[in-house]
């Protein structure tokens, strides 16, 4: 990512870590906000969302940055539509055992 440096690519590592555990952290507290009674399986669920929405830009990209344009274009566009209605459908799950007041 950063050639010929040896400060660079661990920071940059470092950075991208702070910055997903200050999401999750501010994930956890949205949550609390909507008074979503978070368990393992559904933090699971959330978790695995996530990575499939990284893989999905990370390999889509990766593709078309590699001179396979068709490639990342089916690769983002099939990937966008499977995570939108994936998303929708977490969505509603998490939204179902919303705690009343």
């Amino acid at each position: 990512m950063f050639p010929h440096s040896t400060i660079l690519g661990p920071l940059f590592w470092i950075i991208m870590g702070v910055l997903y555990s200050i999401m999750f952290y501010g994930a956890k507290l949205w949550f609390e906000d909507l008074k979503i009674k978070m368990t393992k399986r559904k933090w699971a669920l959330v978790l695995f969302f996530f990575l499939m929405v990284n893989t999905t830009i990370g390999g889509g990209t990766t593709l078309i940055g590699e001179d396979e344009q068709r490639a990342g274009i089916y690769f983002l566009g099939i990937g966008i539509v499977v995570c939108t209605i994936a998303g929708v459908g977490l969505w509603r799950y998490l939204l179902s055992s919303r705690i009343r007041d």
